[in-house]
């Protein structure tokens, strides 16, 4: 009687697994093209299948009404789910208004000289430049090297850095973010504390000035995604941000590292830290309003939302 073949030598053996190899080698490259295709889009992401805040489903309570502190707390829904929408800033005219129309401020009430800006970013492309602005008083930027007024700290510094906008001038006031790439999102912090002002990217302090100068006062805007409306630009048509920006906080009080670090591993979907000295919150989660309880509600220019924001994202 016949018998099956046996395949007992090392080399028949690796034979037929090459065979085996060849045969179904287009039918594994597929699937492996499907997979790759299942995680560029989220479906395997595990971050894919978190809670996920509705737009205002977080935000401060102010029983006494904008402009108050006593008894401000945050709603139930805020557990530093991730949100469902970020705001992208594509192009020229991009951007969201916050002309400070709200009950408390006309514009943002920035009292003294101590104030904190924090922002979740993800940059695309040139140009970098304005997260928030407001022209001639405040504003967070981000530039490249090689691009109109560009990093001027350190001198020849390769990379992106972050600047600060005091008085109209951003020269001398910026500092390189370390291992800073596109397509990545990073969480950017500058405070100013009296003559003092200091830099942060992701969880770490990147570097602090003391140049003294004051928060200047100007009945301006403020704008999110570019520049705002000064004497030599109009809204948006200038240093525009292109990427996405989300959960943009403002504070008129200089927080300390140790709340900067908090802010970070809380997350692109972090609660404010310090209530009490609570400006403006814009989560930019579907809408520009403000969810201080002060407000200042922004308005969009061509903005779109994306619910695709996950690629990329770095949780703390």
């Amino acid at each position: 009687m016949l018998r099956k073949r046996a395949y007992n030598r090392p080399d028949e053996r690796g034979q037929s697994a090459m065979e085996y190899l060849m045969t179904y080698s287009w039918a594994i490259l597929i699937i492996a093209i499907v997979f790759a295709a299942f995680f560029a889009y989220l479906i395997f992401n595990p971050y894919t299948f978190e809670p996920r805040v509705q737009p205002g489903g977080c935000q401060v309570s102010k029983p006494l009404g904008p402009g108050t502190t006593n008894l401000a707390s945050l709603t139930p829904g805020c557990n530093n789910d991730l949100p469902q929408y970020v705001m992208n800033s594509r192009g020229v005219g991009d951007f969201v208004n916050v002309p400070g129309s709200g009950l408390y401020s006309s514009p943002l009430n920035i009292q003294g000289n101590s104030i904190t800006i924090t922002a979740w970013v993800y940059v695309s492309g040139a140009p970098y430049h304005d997260v928030v602005d407001k022209e001639l008083q405040y504003g967070m930027k981000l530039d490249y090297n090689n691009e109109p007024h560009a990093c001027t700290f350190p001198p020849n510094a390769q990379g992106w850095c972050l600047e600060w906008d005091t008085n109209q001038d951003w020269a001398g006031q910026s500092f390189l973010i370390p291992n800073a790439t596109k397509d990545r999102w990073i969480f950017l912090a500058v405070s100013q504390d009296g003559s003092m002002r200091y830099w942060y990217a992701d969880n770490a302090m990147i570097g602090n000035t003391s140049d003294g100068l004051p928060i200047r006062y100007a009945d301006s805007n403020t704008t999110i995604g570019a520049i705002s409306p000064g004497d030599y630009s109009g809204y948006g048509q200038a240093e525009w941000f292109n990427g996405s920006i989300a959960n943009v906080q403002i504070y008129n009080i200089s927080l300390p590292q140790s709340d900067i670090e908090t802010l970070y591993h809380e997350g692109i979907g972090g609660a404010p830290i310090d209530l009490q000295d609570l400006v403006g919150w814009w989560p930019l989660n579907g809408n520009a309003n403000d969810y201080s309880g002060n407000k200042d509600n922004g308005k969009i220019f061509n903005n779109s939302f994306s619910q695709s924001w996950l690629i990329n994202y770095p949780p703390p």
